[in-house]
């Protein structure tokens, strides 16, 4: 018999597994392992278990694509079942334990099928013995390992069939959660568990619940779900009424009175106009708090390092901005300078423009002011994207950040004070979402100062609530630029970006007489080849899509493009699977990369700077792995190896999602404009994508889209908040 630890479950039901050594590692072989089990012990053959099998093994080969595959077939004729997964406690023992990672952990609990009770007995040289676990490992194993009831608690958690994620949310946040859960089951929807499934627990583990209490997860149910459709914070009764009403048919429950056993129980509170979790109503009153406490300190006051405010008067700073102006080979507007004296002369200050207003003017002018007039004021510059981060470091000439980087320096145990007295500067504000704002204000010291800067018409947060346009219409200090100085005023890119904004649309604006805005109204994959191989540097032009699917989608347009250079760079990125050794690699969306592809990525890897939404270019791939290294990227003129980590975070980026390109600038952009994208396609989401280019936009598709999105209007503005009222 050998033992294995099962690693993946086809639809077919058979199992692929890793073979297990004595001393709990993995065994790699050339071939995959794959396993058909007897009905009998076949649903118990879960993800994780660890086996003991034999039977009668053959090789089976095939086709896959250009490469032939070769995997081993064992049919099951005995077996022995020696441990469960593991999983939530494997996982458990990497984030808590140093020295011992996920890899250790799941070989100790695969060698041990006991390993509570060796911690327990202290066996240091038992535990030791495991490939990779020093004894200093070992004892720091059996130091922190967690309590009798809390290790129950993870077992139970996993028994239970609960998503591991789940449970180690639940496993984080509660000491017992094992009683938490059979004192009140229907907390499970606050993680994310569907209403259905949370009953469906309920019934397994026979936990009895009240019937009001039901009726009050069906109402917090309602309003998680309609919040997360409309990114608002805030449910209006009727629509927790109706919602509830077709659940509680489904379930034969009566849901009258369904508002008021939420309230009861905790699960929503009443607001001016509607209703709100708990979680959201928190973090809207931190936030408005926050601004608002901010914005009426007194001058000096809250740090030592603040005295600073007492000299700072209007004369002070206009003339530290002339002093600023005088480099310029320009003279400010009215307004710009009227925001920059505003905004240094308010703790909290919201600056909003239109694309090309000068908000980077503005923001350099700020800096400098503050670099004449302040002391000891530690000066952040953070955004939502990487890329918008790096664009404001480039154009600043000082360190700039994302919010999450930002949040993950400075919040939690342990980990630095942002200063006594810091200036924060969000730019692209209106994509902020709540909880961001929320973590952000958890960092901040009462002798903060804050600028926002933003644009309402451009797109709102991906997440829930709407912290910029609230404050845009509450007291705090508001600045708006109106003159566009990225494009002249006879730019057909401004004029058509203008009307936009405005709600407006004339066709003739699709074809400017200067020439830098162009619309072909008939699709086809020639046309588009044709506009996109017109730019002599791919990094000067990018498709810009609303969607990810569909022959207009960001898939199909990258696989298009790509094409087109098969011939010129025909070496494919490959990397050194376990199974099938070397072949090429395929993105999460199907795709292969290739020498020259341009890039995006696709997430934030800090360890080897790169972020989410940066592009770039393979400028090498190697034949065989140098040292774990599979080629080279250049990420906007950085070179960036490719490995194991980073190999996952990139997709073709010769096309994007007009989300994507928020807080990014091209000198050409075209446009999709298709039809069956008008569901989820609004004005703000058009009129980001019309104001990226800098020099040409080519709109391709059916007009008619702007036309809808125009009339859809702005998303933004039907979402339900309450922190305005908050603001004040």
């Amino acid at each position: 018999m050998i033992k294995v630890q099962i690693a993946k479950i086809r639809k077919s039901g058979v199992r692929t597994a890793w073979e297990v050594a004595e001393d709990g590692s993995v065994i790699r072989h050339k071939h995959t392992l794959c396993l058909t089990f007897p009905k009998k012990v076949m649903e118990a053959a879960e993800v994780g278990t660890v086996w003991n099998v034999d039977g009668i093994t053959k090789s089976h080969s095939f086709k896959a694509g250009n490469f032939e595959i070769t995997e081993r077939y064992m049919k099951v004729k005995k077996s022995q079942f020696l441990r469960p997964s593991g999983e939530l406690l494997a996982r458990w023992i990497g984030a808590n334990i140093e020295g011992v990672g996920e890899v250790k952990a799941k070989r100790l609990i695969r060698h041990f099928p006991d390993l509570d009770q060796r911690v327990r007995q202290k066996d240091v040289k038992a535990l030791s013995s495991v490939a990779g676990v020093s004894e200093e490992s070992a004892r720091a194993i059996i130091e922190k390992w967690p309590s009798e009831s809390f290790y129950a608690a993870l077992e139970w958690l996993q028994n239970s069939k609960l998503p591991l994620s789940l449970a180690q949310s639940l496993a984080r946040v509660y000491d017992d959660p094992v009683r938490t859960i059979s004192e009140d089951p229907l907390i499970l929807t606050a993680f994310g568990v569907s209403f259905k499934d949370t009953l469906n627990i309920i019934k397994r583990t026979k936990l009895d619940v009240r019937e009001s209490r039901v009726l009050s997860a069906v109402a917090e149910q309602v309003a998680a779900r309609f919040c997360f459709e409309t990114g608002s914070t805030v449910v209006p009764e009727e629509d927790i009424v109706s919602g509830s009403a077709a659940i509680c048919k489904t379930i034969d429950l009566n849901p009258e009175g369904i508002t008021d056993a939420a309230l009861k129980h905790g699960a929503l509170l009443k607001v001016g106009n509607g209703y709100q979790s708990l979680g959201a109503a928190i973090q809207e009153r931190t936030v408005g708090r926050l601004l608002t406490k901010c914005n009426e300190r007194p001058k000096g006051s809250g740090s030592l390092l603040a005295a600073w405010e007492k000299d700072l008067t209007d004369d002070r700073i206009e003339e530290a901005l002339n002093s600023f102006e005088d480099s310029l080979s320009f003279r400010m507007t009215a307004e710009q300078r009227t925001a920059v004296i505003g905004a240094v002369k308010s703790p909290v200050s919201i600056v909003s423009g239109g694309a090309g207003t000068g908000k980077t003017t503005i923001l350099l002018a700020i800096l400098a002011v503050y670099d004449q007039l302040s002391s000891g004021l530690a000066k952040y510059q953070v955004a939502l994207s990487g890329r918008a981060a790096q664009r404001m470091a480039e154009s600043t000439g000082r360190k700039a950040q994302t919010i999450a980087r930002f949040i993950s320096d400075h919040l939690g145990d342990g980990k630095p004070d942002a200063g006594e007295h810091v200036l924060l500067i969000i730019d692209e504000a209106s994509m902020v979402d709540l909880v961001s704002a929320y973590k952000i204000v958890g960092i901040l010291p009462y002798a903060a100062r804050i600028i926002l800067l933003g644009d309402v018409s451009q797109l709102p947060p991906v997440g829930g609530g709407l912290i910029f346009h609230a404050a845009m219409d509450s007291g705090l200090p508001v600045f708006e630029l109106t003159e566009v100085k990225r494009q002249g005023k006879q730019s057909g890119i401004h004029q058509l970006a203008t009307a936009v904004r405005k709600g407006e649309m004339d066709r003739t604006l699709l074809n400017s007489a200067c020439g830098d805005t162009r619309y072909l109204p008939e699709f086809s994959h020639e046309s588009l080849l044709k506009e996109y191989l017109k730019t002599n540097n791919p990094a000067d032009c990018v498709v810009l899509t609303p969607i990810r699917k569909g022959p207009l989608g960001v898939t199909e347009v990258n696989k298009l493009i790509q094409a087109q250079y098969d011939e010129f760079q025909p070496q494919e990125l490959c990397y050194n699977d376990p199974g099938a050794e070397w072949i090429p690699w395929i993105t999460s969306s199907g795709t292969k990369i290739r020498l020259g592809d341009r890039i995006m990525v696709i997430r934030n890897d800090y360890e080897a700077d790169i972020r989410n939404g940066d592009l770039g270019e393979i400028t090498d791939v190697y034949t065989a792995p140098q040292e774990g290294v599979y080629g080279v990227m250049n990420i906007d003129g950085k070179l960036v190896e490719i490995t194991d980590e980073t190999i996952t975070n990139i997709e073709l980026g010769y096309a994007i999602t007009i989300h994507k390109s928020q807080g990014s600038q091209w000198p050409k952009c075209i446009l999709l404009l298709p039809k069956y994208a008008s569901r989820m396609t609004d004005q703000s989401l058009i009129y980001t994508a019309i104001t990226r280019p800098s020099k040409e936009l080519v709109l391709i598709g059916d007009s008619a889209l702007i036309h809808s999105a125009i009339k859809k209007g702005n998303s933004a503005s039907k979402r339900l908040t309450n922190i305005g009222c908050l603001l004040g």
